[in-house]
């Protein structure tokens, strides 16, 4: 049976009512706050309290409409996509792209500080009339961006003019994929080692702290080691357990079928699933999730700096494509 669903005659894809709310509520809070503290010192001193109170509410009011008109005006984009038109742009400024004549592609820049994730910013670039446009799309999670995505730009395997020459192609690419994770094993195994090491090391000098005339002694100074050889220990041990559950999640073998995949020793037949959600494959980190009909999602990971997969990941998803292109919209990227 065909997985094909009825295409809707209008998908939006915006950002969620209650998230603008929320934004806009706290941001408006926080410059409320500051306008209370901060206006006053700019006023004259001999200005009387109840004009003082006035001004601050007067600009707390202000700060506050102008942060709720531009949540939900000019940071509120929307995309509309019907069959042949998509429509980009907040209330009362949309642009009309004709789906036939133009190119859609993704843009997610990660944004870090010191090395820390501090967020994520996405945009649709357009390519028509021989022009590209980079349309920020600010506010949209990565659920509905990769829906949208998934709509505009489907990486879906287009049925081929000769079954017989697709046949054939699909007969020269790999079905089946073996993954080594044995680097992520290892590195899991030295943190483990690491953190018994200095568990060791906070319980013996613990012991040594309770023995009677230490603290006197000239190696008092050991107590320092309890709470950061404690707290390395803690952090060593679960860095082995997030190394140890990469592993878990790294099936030993992929096999790719006309009618399913097989991870490890589990069968997920295609009808079963509702979506196949790949990262590209120029993303650092390869995953998979399965999202089943009416079950819970299955996420393994198939390739990192510790994770190699043979074949490679790029022909696995070639292999993929071509097995579910009698499928369209089973498999899309998940653009995190």
């Amino acid at each position: 049976m065909s997985q094909v669903a009825t295409v809707p005659a209008e998908r939006v894809f915006r950002r969620h009512p209650l998230r603008i709310a929320l934004g806009a509520l706290m941001l408006s809070a926080v410059l409320s706050t500051a306008a209370l503290f901060i206006i006053p010192g700019f006023l004259p001193r001999t200005m009387n309290i109840s004009t003082r109170g006035r001004i601050v509410l007067v600009a707390a009011i202000v700060l506050t409409i102008a942060v709720w008109v531009g949540a939900f005006w000019l940071r509120n984009i929307r995309v509309i996509v019907r069959p042949g038109t998509v429509d980009i742009g907040r209330p009362g400024g949309m642009q009309t792209y004709a789906r036939d004549t133009t190119a859609f592609r993704s843009k997610v820049t990660e944004h870090r500080t010191n090395g820390l994730r501090t967020g994520t910013t996405r945009a649709l670039v357009v390519w028509t009339d021989g022009r590209e446009t980079v349309i920020d799309l600010p506010g949209f999670s990565r659920t509905v961006f990769n829906e949208l995505m998934a709509e505009l730009a489907p990486i879906a395997q287009p049925p081929a003019a000769d079954p017989v020459a697709a046949a054939r192609e699909r007969a020269k690419l790999p079905t089946t994929f073996r993954l080594d994770s044995s680097g992520e094993r290892r590195i899991g195994r030295g943190f483990l080692i690491t953190a018994i090491v200095l568990f060791a090391m906070t319980l013996g000098v613990t012991l040594l702290v309770l023995t009677p005339g230490f603290l006197d002694g000239d190696l008092s100074a050991l107590v320092l080691l309890i709470p950061f050889a404690g707290i390395a220990a803690i952090g060593f041990a679960i860095g082995a357990a997030q190394r140890y559950r990469a592993v878990r999640r790294t099936p030993a073998q992929i096999v790719v079928g006309p009618h399913g995949l097989r991870m490890g020793e589990e069968d997920h037949p295609y009808s079963l699933l509702a979506r196949i959600w790949l990262t590209p494959p120029a993303y650092p980190v390869h995953r998979i999730r399965l999202d089943k009909r009416g079950g819970r999602a299955i996420t393994c990971i198939l390739g990192s700096t510790r994770v190699t997969m043979t074949p490679t990941y790029e022909e696995f998803v070639l292999a993929l494509r071509s097995e579910t292109a009698g499928l369209p919209g089973l498999v899309s990227l998940d653009l995190e």
